[in-house]
């Protein structure tokens, strides 16, 4: 069974990930703000992979709170043996 700090590491990892695939879209999305287009209907793939990766990402966030949480229980226990 993966370890709970290991599960947080590997979360962590991936949201770094999920971060570029957001910030790949910065660009054109600041740049349909500036001509008043939507950014959605101007670059449709990069806005269903923007969505998907921010989708995930917020889903990683509750669960590494979980997570921590977890380990912070695991960590008083070993304290307390």
């Amino acid at each position: 069974m993966e370890s709970t700090s290991h599960r947080i590491n590997a979360l962590k990892s991936r949201q770094l990930e999920l971060q570029g695939i957001m910030a790949k879209s910065d660009a054109h999305a600041a740049k349909c703000v500036k001509l008043g287009k939507s950014f959605q209907e101007e670059y449709p793939q990069e806005y269903q992979e923007y969505a998907a990766a921010r989708e995930e990402y917020n889903r990683n966030e509750s669960e590494l709170d979980s997570l921590q949480e977890i380990l912070e229980s695991e960590d008083a226990g070993e304290v307390e043996e």
